[in-house]
């Protein structure tokens, strides 16, 4: 299991909340982060690296089929 922190940002790209985590790998870090916060963009980290940026979901995506 590898070490994760997800940075949630407010509208000015700020962080407004951290939280850490455990997983297994990089595409579960991931899938766990959006569980956490899907409504805000984040960044998620694994030590000093930066994994993905994930942007926030807006209501209309969810309207959206799945590609």
């Amino acid at each position: 299991m590898a070490e994760y922190r997800l940075y949630c940002l407010d509208a000015r790209g700020r962080i407004a909340r951290r939280h850490d985590f455990e997983a297994a790998d990089d595409e579960a870090a991931a899938l766990a982060a959006r569980a956490i916060d899907a409504t805000s963009a984040c960044e998620l980290w694994s030590g000093s690296r930066k994994v993905a940026l994930l942007p926030a979901k807006n209501d209309s995506d969810q309207d959206r089929p799945a590609a």
